[in-house]
């Protein structure tokens, strides 16, 4: 495993292994069985620790880490 710059929760993990894979807020609230409003407040603190202004940068990031 390797050192992640940034530390995340196991469940901003799971968020964003799903955001890599291209799923929607709705999507990925019906995999992990929580709300897409729930998804939304997760992607924003991942967008806050990587200093993402959008989805697409994020997944940038979270692909270069």
């Amino acid at each position: 495993r390797r050192q992640l710059a940034v530390d995340l929760t196991a469940r901003e993990r799971e968020i964003a292994a799903l955001l890599i894979e291209g799923l929607t807020s709705k999507l990925i609230g019906r995999r992990l069985a929580i709300s897409p409003r729930t998804v939304d407040v997760y992607r924003a603190r991942l967008m806050r620790k990587y200093s993402a202004a959008t989805t697409p940068e994020l997944v940038n990031k979270l692909l270069q880490r």
